[in-house]
Parts: C-alpha cells; sequence; structure tokens
C-alpha cells in the first residue's frame, strides 16, 4: 500500500488532514508547519529549508506515515500545548530550559546600516545595568561581533556536542561563526540551508548558562536565516534597525512586514547614522532628514534612538573596545529600549 503523505505534499495539508502531525513537524525542529510562509511548501522543502539541512527526510516521512496508517504517533513528541498555532509553532519551555529569560532579534532587511553596532550596544549597556547577557552572532557569512568586543579566543568544550562560548574582557558570552574559522579572513561559501542549521545549533548547541538576555545579531535581508530564527527560536522581541535614506526605509519595511507575518513583536526602531554633530552643537543630517516615522507607523512600534555618526564608535570597534563606549545618545537607546523591553511577555 502506498504511503498517504508523500515529500511532494504541502504541511499545510497535511497538518489539516492529520492536526496532530505538528506534534511530529516540531520534533524535528520544523516549528513551520502552520505558519503563513509555509502554505505553499511540501514536506521535502520545508524539511530541506527550514529543517537546516539537519532532518532525516525519510525518518520523518515514516514517522509521519505511520501515523497516518496507525494513528499512533512516536514516543518523545513535545505536549499537544507545547504546540503554538498560528505565527509559527514553537517547543514550549525552549529558552527555559537552557536558562535564557528573553531571545531578542537585531534584525533589518538592509545590509550595512549597523544591525551588529546595535547589537553590540544593546549587549553592553544591558552588561552595564546588571543583567547576564549573552550575543549569538547569526551573520554566519558575514560576521564582525567578535571584532568588535576584541574577542579572538576560541569556543572551548562544555559537553558532548556541546560548546561553550568565548567571552569578552567585560564578561559577555560571544558566539560567532568567525571563532571557529582559522583565520577571521576565511570565507564561508555556505548555501542557506547550512547557514541555518548553523545558527540553530550556535543557540541549541551552546552551553550559554543563565542569561537574561540573548541578543542575536542577524544577516540583512528575509530568506533563510531570519526565517529561522523567527521561528525555531523562542523570540521575545524584535529590534529593527535603519537609516535615514528613503531606500533603506523601504527595504527595512519588508523585515517589518516578515515580522508580522511570522507573528512577531516588534519591540522598537532604531535609526543609525542619523546625523553628525557639529562643532557648534548643530546636528548636520548628512543622509537625509530622518525616516523613522513612517517605520513607527508601518511596524506600530516605537523609535526607541538615532544614533549618530561618531568617529568614537569607529575607532573601538575596530580596536574591539565596544565595551568602553560612553555617550548620551547610547543611555537614550538603552533606556527606551528596556522600557518595552521588561513589557514583553516571556516567548510561547
Amino acid at each position: 500500500m502506498a504511503d498517504a503523505i508523500t515529500p511532494d505534499m504541502t504541511i499545510a495539508s497535511v497538518t489539516e488532514r492529520w492536526p496532530d502531525t505538528a506534534r511530529i513537524f516540531a520534533r524535528y525542529g520544523l516549528g513551520c508547519a502552520s505558519c503563513a510562509i509555509s502554505k505553499s511548501e511540501t514536506v521535502l522543502q520545508g524539511a530541506t529549508g527550514h529543517g537546516g539541512g539537519r532532518v532525516n527526510v525519510d525518518e520523518l516521512l515514516r514517522d509521519l506515515n505511520v501515523f497516518a496508517a496507525t494513528g499512533k504517533l512516536p514516543s518523545g513528541l513535545p505536549e499537544a500545548t507545547a504546540v503554538a498555532s498560528g505565527g509559527g509553532m514553537r517547543v514550549k519551555g525552549m529558552a527555559e530550559q537552557k536558562g535564557i529569560k528573553q531571545v531578542i532579534a537585531v534584525m533589518s532587511g538592509k545590509g550595512g546600516v549597523g544591525k551588529s553596532l546595535v547589537a553590540g550596544l544593546l549587549a553592553v549597556g544591558l552588561k552595564r545595568r546588571g543583567f547576564t547577557v549573552g550575543v549569538l552572532d547569526g551573520d554566519i557569512t558575514g560576521p564582525s561581533i567578535p571584532r568588535m568586543f576584541g574577542v579572538r579566543e576560541k569556543p572551548g568544550v562544555a559537553g558532548p556536542n556541546t560548546l561553550k562560548p568565548s567571552v569578552s574582557r567585560g564578561g559577555i558570552p560571544i558566539m560567532s561563526m568567525n571563532l571557529l574559522l582559522p583565520g577571521e579572513e576565511e570565507a564561508v561559501i555556505w548555501r542557506g540551508p547550512m547557514v541555518s542549521g548553523a545558527i540553530r545549533q550556535f543557540f541549541s548547541d551552546v552551553a550559554w548558562g543563565e542569561l537574561d538576555y540573548l541578543i542575536v545579531d542577524l544577516p540583512p535581508g528575509t530568506s533563510d536565516a531570519p526565517l529561522t530564527v523567527m521561528q525555531a527560536l523562542p523570540i521575545a522581541g524584535v529590534v529593527l534597525v535603519t537609516t535615514p535614506q528613503a531606500l533603506a526605509t523601504m527595504v527595512v519595511t519588508k523585515a517589518v512586514r516578515l515580522v508580522k507575518q511570522l507573528g512577531g513583536d516588534i519591540l522598537g526602531i532604531v535609526e543609525n547614522m542619523a546625523y553628525v554633530a557639529m562643532p557648534d552643537g548643530s546636528r548636520n543630517e548628512v543622509f537625509g532628514p530622518s525616516q523613522g516615522l513612517k517605520l513607527v507607523i508601518a511596524a506600530n512600534a516605537p523609535l526607541i534612538a538615532r544614533i549618530p555618526i561618531d568617529p568614537e564608535i569607529a575607532r573601538l570597534c575596530d580596536a574591539g573596545g565596544i565595551e568602553q563606549y560612553v555617550a548620551p545618545e547610547f543611555e537614550e537607546l538603552l533606556a527606551n529600549f528596556l522600557s518595552v523591553a521588561q513589557k514583553t511577555p516571556q516567548p510561547v
């Protein structure tokens, strides 16, 4: 007798006919069984795409078809209440089991706007305020977090198949692809599923310990890497980074729509390179007037900071000294972030 569930069937059609198969998909790390993105994705596409290349498609289909034929679920599945409907499924308590209270993603649809800078500043500021915080560098092919923090030490071994993150001078644990390469100039020439798999492993296979916040620095775009983070990690909220140009605002709006489509919570907007402070106290908006209001309206989230072009930031980041940066705009970013982040509910 032929299998009832085949690789070319859409995930949505499988979960609609056999609702409990959502628990099987969740077991294999496919937290996208019911989200809008996956309405047209097949089982094969979901496994090879969002599964990060680590899903055994034959085993997944075997478990699905055993259930379809017998009504018996495999052992070890997440409870039915652990699978959320709507904007992507997540296993309940994933972050709590790792001791991480809140996972914050820093993203933008646009490259070169300063996502890594904002992620680094958030981590440094939270550490100064007494929070325990770590940084996951999700920009696998273009990592910059280690250089900014002056971290060169390779990750240690915490146990079987588990790494221990490197630690900055200020005590911030950091995990980045650059720390695993023979040299920081080495190129990572990977396709999307491998990048997604690495991000998953940086979260699940690293001994982060007890953290109040894990800041995830994402690469630009709205494809595999952001999808993996939004669907596979228990994201509590997203900080979007932009610059004043209308072009950047247009591209970042795409990221706004991605987050909303996946049911995520946008905590705030950061406008980087907003102006240059002149000696006479005036502000020179070298990239034009602020476009932040447009994103505030589109995202229904506040503008939590306008960060100036500051040569001191560039100098410290190049020298690995971002933890030494002090500025009024920096304090404003932290105060406004905490005002919205502390209201954010724990992830489902």
